[in-house]
């Protein structure tokens, strides 16, 4: 007898379905999931169906790496349990989804295949991947077909007008292809995208001045602050032998950013009058920059998974794509998948842009993977052979601060400092970075110095605001003016709990024990696993006169593993209490 699906299985199994398909960006199509679900249990007679116990294992044991974002084991149990069961398309939509996030387009492209075979009616991600396909294949028309059966939701509201534009442009419809962009119109923030792909469309259809005009129109809005963009205008420019406007716009962007690797190598070309090659030049480009235009705005909203996959569809098309592969390693660092984001910058070639950046972040990577000694030198030859560049310095001081080694953290932000160089707007977040160094070397004076300084260059920064109005507070100093500073920044950041925090604290210290256990009664509900801000909440409950909510606050605080050198004041305030009044808590 053939199986067929049945409800009843997967909820008796799991209670309900955790595989999500792409169908917030592509559609889910029908039998992706959420409506078809595996295998019955009885038989036409209505007698149970024997259920092999593996299968069970491998589905469960799949979904939950899939869960924990693991989907290279996740395609292993999928593959599994997809031999042995084919034509079920619920478990082929999954593995399909797994090899999606898994980045295998090959084997997803085989999958989409057999999805769309079983059904016609298919309007899911399967669609979007065949259109691909076929437009690296140049078979354009065949492209159209597939892209317009995927369903306009979720995130196909970009993707469909943007990739659709570049498929009418491959059938030879220029007037076809920027009359597709008009469906951004229906929605809010897609202007500037309008204007850019607008704008890369006349350029390789030939049309200069139409180029020019929305080149102009994108470089009015926020995408003149996008480097894509900056890249592609500076070089249409540079390519129209209009060499003072170039100068400008990348200028311009330099200055708000003086270590962009882009921006200082096109000012490069630019001045030594090198040959410079545009962005893109036909459509299949287009197309993989449609692809990773899209990748971009979603990793925006930390979307990383459709993020990722719409990066990894972009190098279907173009496996050169640099910027695809270094958006594709910092979505895996995001999300700490350390050996994934390592292949991904070892696939940056020498000589482009993002050359130092891989290398610098590949040293970080390593020191996550355990190799610390050797991440330490890689980092202190980059910095010898990049004196200009302070990103090594910075990483190295980052590194130093990770493993509790205040000392040398110190020193290499310092280094950094000195180096500064063109960087200057990142003078307040190294000295930020220095103080707290020093506060945890007991070097108050140093750290005051750096936190005041930068205070003063970003006098609106609530972490800034917060961390030295909470040391002051802890020492009993400038206590007036600490409290002013930290209501500012509660104000700035009503929902975070180390802040709330302190100004719990600097109202204990000051004496006014009620307000100090509403703050930091407040602080606990939005940090409750923070030790710190428990063993203070157990300060302020005890001078209030609340003893036994002050004693479970403090037994809370040593089970959620406080430093250990609280441990110990932590255990005697349990035995025996506060002095009344004392406003020090320990």
């Amino acid at each position: 007898m053939k199986k067929q699906t049945s409800r009843r299985f997967v909820s008796l199994l799991t209670g309900s379905v955790f595989l999500v398909s792409l169908g917030a960006c592509a559609g889910t199509g029908s039998g992706a999931g959420s409506e078809t679900l595996p295998f019955s249990f009885q038989d036409d007679g209505g007698i149970a169906d024997p259920y092999p116990s593996s299968f069970a294992g491998q589905y469960l044991a799949g979904r939950q790496a899939f869960r924990e974002k693991n989907s290279e084991e996740a395609a292993k149990y999928f593959d599994q349990v997809l031999e042995q069961y084919p034509e079920d398309g619920f478990i082929l939509q999954n593995t399909f989804q797994v090899a999606l996030a898994n980045g295998d387009m090959e084997k997803a492209l085989l999958l989409a295949r057999d999805i769309t075979a079983q059904n016609a009616n298919d309007d899911g991600a399967a669609r979007l991947i065949l259109a691909i396909d076929e437009i690296r294949s140049r078979n354009f028309l065949k492209a159209g077909e597939h892209l317009s059966k995927t369903r306009a939701a979720g995130f196909n509201i970009l993707i469909r007008p943007v990739l659709g534009a570049w498929v009418k442009l491959g059938q030879g419809q220029k007037e076809a292809a920027y009359k597709a962009l008009d469906e951004l119109d229906n929605y809010d923030g897609f202007k500037a995208l309008k204007s850019y792909h607008l704008a890369l469309l006349a350029h390789v259809s030939g049309d200069r001045e139409e180029a020019q005009k929305q080149f102009e129109a994108a470089y009015s809005g926020p995408a003149g602050r996008a480097v894509r963009f900056v890249q592609s205008y500076g070089r249409f420019l540079m390519e129209q032998s209009d060499k003072e406007a170039a100068l400008k716009i990348i200028s311009d962007y330099q200055k708000q950013f003086p270590l962009s690797p882009t921006a200082n190598r096109l000012l490069e070309d630019l001045t030594k009058n090198n040959n410079v090659e545009p962005v893109l030049n036909n459509p299949i480009d287009g197309a993989a920059e449609a692809l990773y235009s899209s990748a971009t705005i979603v990793s925006q909203e930390r979307v990383r998974s459709v993020a990722a996959t719409y990066a990894y569809f972009s190098l279907m098309l173009r496996p050169d794509l640099v910027e695809a592969k270094a958006l594709l390693a910092e979505i895996a660092e995001d999300e700490q998948k350390w050996e994934k984001a390592l292949s991904f910058y070892q696939a940056i070639p020498e000589g482009s842009p993002y050359t130092l950046n891989a290398r610098i972040r590949s040293a970080w990577i390593a020191h996550r993977l355990g190799e610390t000694d050797r991440a330490v030198s890689r980092l202190e030859r980059l910095a010898k052979d990049n004196p200009d560049n302070i990103e090594p310095l910075v990483v190295l001081a980052d590194l130093n601060r990770d493993v509790k080694n205040w000392r040398r953290a110190a020193s290499a932000y310092g280094r950094a400092i000195d180096n500064i160089g063109e960087a200057k707007s990142r003078l307040w977040s190294l000295l930020y970075a220095r103080g707290i160094a020093f506060e945890r070397l007991n070097e108050w004076n140093n750290a005051e110095a750096d936190l005041v300084k930068a205070l003063e260059l970003r006098p609106d920064h609530p972490q800034i605001l917060n961390y030295l109005g909470y040391s002051w507070a802890d020492r009993g100093e400038n206590l007036e003016e600490a409290r002013k500073m930290l209501t500012k920044a509660v104000s700035l950041r009503p929902r975070d709990g180390y802040i709330v925090d302190s100004l719990g604290w600097l109202y204990y210290r000051i004496g006014d024990y009620e307000n100090a256990a509403l703050q930091l009664e407040k602080a606990v509900a939005l940090q409750p696993e923070d030790p710190t801000i428990n063993d203070h909440l157990g300060d302020a409950y005890w001078q209030v006169g609340r003893y036994k909510e002050a004693r479970y606050q403090w037994q809370r605080s040593l089970w959620l593993d406080p430093e250990e050198k609280l441990i110990p004041i932590i255990e005697d305030k349990l035995k025996n209490g506060l002095p009344k009044g004392n406003g020090t808590g320990q």
